[in-house]
């Protein structure tokens, strides 16, 4: 108690964090980026609080991050949003073995691969991310998608989505 935050190490914070959030029972649990600036055995293990915390008190857990491979070690359900839209949503799975939007597709082929023999590509995304204040009309990711249409600026094609993926299940 006679500590200032400072004083803590990253784990120790992040372990305050999870602390402070727990208090109150909540049944709702928002954690943005929360073990991004931790090393791989501190990540484990608070990643491990998580999934004991997610099922002991019943409580939801929004997980906000860039590591897909984290969500996917924690996650039934994925969203992947660009630019502040949701062009991608499903089972987990399901995103992770077709992911038939190109933005979902390269942020998988960004994920590192713990195995150093194995060859991976990367797909590259070609120019600069649009203004997330003005985002272009239709799809917002068109202006750096591969597959687009060249004509008309609309939304993704049905085959970038799928039937439902893109929408909050009914």
């Amino acid at each position: 108690m006679s500590r200032h935050p400072y004083e803590f190490s990253g784990v120790q914070r992040q372990r305050i964090g999870i602390a402070r959030a727990l208090a109150l029972n909540p049944d709702l649990i928002t954690a943005d980026e929360s073990v991004s600036a931790l090393d791989a055995s501190i990540r484990s293990q608070v990643l491990d609080l998580l999934l004991e915390i997610r099922y002991r008190l019943k409580a939801s857990l929004l997980f906000i991050s860039h590591d897909l491979s984290v969500v996917q070690y924690l996650y039934d359900l994925t969203a992947v949003m660009y630019l502040g839209h949701l062009v991608k949503f499903g089972a987990t799975e399901k995103v992770y073995r077709h992911p038939a939007h190109p933005y979902t597709r390269a942020l998988l082929k960004a994920v590192l691969v713990p195995n150093p023999s194995a060859s991976q590509v990367r797909e590259l995304l070609k120019g600069d991310a649009p203004s997330p204040l003005a985002p272009p009309s239709g799809c917002v990711f068109r202006t750096r998608c591969r597959t687009r249409q060249p004509l008309a600026p609309m939304p993704c094609p049905p085959s970038h989505n799928g039937d439902r993926d893109a929408r909050l299940p009914a």
